[in-house]
């Protein structure tokens, strides 16, 4: 079976899977308390790989797909998806969904506190069904909302123009 159609999973389990890559390679189970669940963890990508995922993701937003998830000074990286949904035995283009996982801070070393927002729309009322188009822009304004209650600090990225005084 190929990746993607046929392979289904809740938000939930793509936002673990999602921080296990983003986070030097160790899944650990998600939890709602603070601190997390004291579980230990295990590796399941080197730490070379993971770094290379948060780069590739981060060029996706800056070059690819993504664009549109970008917030300013924040440094996100971001993957989209998109999936027609199985309607009486056939994949129907008339409904679909539209995903993206994303990333921020993408840079710096694998200690680095980051934070994984998934966004999912399912079957958009009007316009492309592509995550792209439907959830990146709804997880970049997340993203520039939520930084500061988080505390990253915004910095300039010298791959793109300066963040300008706050």
């Amino acid at each position: 079976m190929s990746f993607g159609y046929g392979i289904m999973v809740t938000p939930l389990q793509m936002a673990a899977a999602t921080v296990s890559l983003l986070n030097g390679g160790v899944y650990r189970p998600l939890s709602l308390r603070r601190g997390g669940s004291g579980a230990e963890g295990r590796q399941v990508v080197s730490p070379e790989t993971s770094r290379s995922i948060r780069d590739l993701m981060r060029a996706n937003v800056l070059r690819g797909s993504g664009k549109s998830a970008n917030a300013q000074g924040l440094r996100v990286g971001g993957k989209t998806g998109s999936a027609n949904k199985l309607v009486n035995g056939r994949y129907d283009p008339r409904h679909g969904v539209g995903s993206f996982a994303s990333v921020f801070p993408a840079d710096g070393p694998d200690t680095t506190r980051r934070y994984v927002v998934f966004v999912l729309i399912d079957e958009p009322a009007q316009g492309s069904q592509l995550g792209g188009a439907v959830a990146a822009p709804t997880v970049g304004r997340v993203i520039d909302r939520i930084a500061g209650f988080l505390g990253v600090d915004r910095v300039a990225d010298p791959v793109i123009a300066p963040v300008a005084p706050q």
